[in-house]
């Protein structure tokens, strides 16, 4: 799900989204797998999400994309061998539900930092209920979006970029909790997630970034007003061949051969020979109604992290 709404109604959102969520501790020995798709714990049958699914993965040492391809039956020995073993690490493990579903798994060192906290945490900030934010949620992570209008600049008469701030959270395990700066073009409501000298990012075995959550906002608010000149530059900035130049990115930033092909596509709605027409594909590329909360992230944050590396 991808909206622009207020920041209230996208708390409602949120709220609707986690209402059936609830954590449970539980002994390693009282799971056992029926297949990667179903456990039983204590007796009692669940579904297992495609996230959990990569964190036991993750954690028994079992490539997930080989248990995928396995049999129901292959898959429950495998992992049932493995949390055997895993008993001797450790005998509990921080279980996260969506009703009759197992939606994250954790050891206890795991310190859960939800949606809800932070969107609490933006109103004690100040920011207006009925304000407007640019919300991407779905079961894996939550990407919100403010714009400060007040702040707008311009690359020409006809393009107008507005700063703001980005808030990008996962309960389950897809990324840690992180505050960035946004960059929103109006002409083509393009995205941008782009780094500043503040940015902040904690893994969830730390509560410092919500003890620090005002210092780091106004820190990174600061920040996002200065990408004026970092765009005039990208527009000024010659590319020779940018489909070779979009391939290559997408190398670097690990993006997907079928992400890579949204972006090629995005390229050709507004060709151009320059640095900014290449970060411009990854941003438009994000829109794509195809793709994950996380994956626009990875396609926004792609064109932000570009758009630093431009020099004179």
């Amino acid at each position: 799900m991808r909206e622009k709404i207020t920041l209230e109604n996208a708390i409602g959102k949120v709220h609707e989204l986690s209402a059936s969520n609830y954590d449970m501790i539980v002994p390693v020995q009282d799971m056992l797998f029926n297949s990667l798709t179903q456990i039983d714990i204590a007796g009692k049958s669940f579904g297992i999400l495609p996230s959990a699914q990569r964190l036991f993965a993750n954690r028994l040492h079992v490539p997930h994309s080989y248990l995928s391809r396995c049999s129901r039956e292959l898959q429950a020995e495998n992992l049932n061998y493995w949390i055997k073993e895993e008993i001797k690490n450790r005998q509990t493990l921080f279980c996260r539900f969506d009703g009759n579903n197992l939606r994250a798994v954790f050891t206890e060192r795991y310190t859960a930092i939800d949606h809800m906290e932070v969107l609490t945490k933006m109103l004690d900030y100040g920011f207006n209920p009925s304000g407007e934010v640019h919300l991407s949620l779905d079961n894996e992570m939550m990407l919100l979006k403010v714009p400060e209008y007040e702040r707008a600049f311009r690359l020409s008469e006809n393009d107008k970029i507005i700063p703001g701030i980005c808030i990008c959270n996962s309960e389950t395990g897809i990324l840690s909790l992180q505050i960035s700066a946004f960059y929103y073009r109006l002409v083509c409501t393009n995205g941008m997630i782009a780094k500043t000298a503040v940015d902040a990012r904690y893994k969830h075995i730390s509560r410092k970034i919500m003890d620090e959550f005002p210092q780091i906002l106004s820190g990174v608010v600061s920040q996002s007003h200065n990408g004026q000149e970092q765009f005039r530059i990208s527009a000024q900035t010659p590319v020779s061949n940018p489909e070779s130049t979009i391939e290559a990115f997408a190398r670097q930033f690990q993006i997907s051969q079928e992400e890579a092909q949204i972006v090629k596509q995005a390229f050709f709605l507004e060709q151009g020979a320059t640095m900014f027409h290449v970060i411009n594909a990854f941003t438009r590329g994000a829109q794509d109604p195809s793709l994950t909360a996380s994956g626009a992230y990875r396609l926004e944050k792609a064109g932000g992290t570009i758009l630093s590396m431009v020099k004179h």
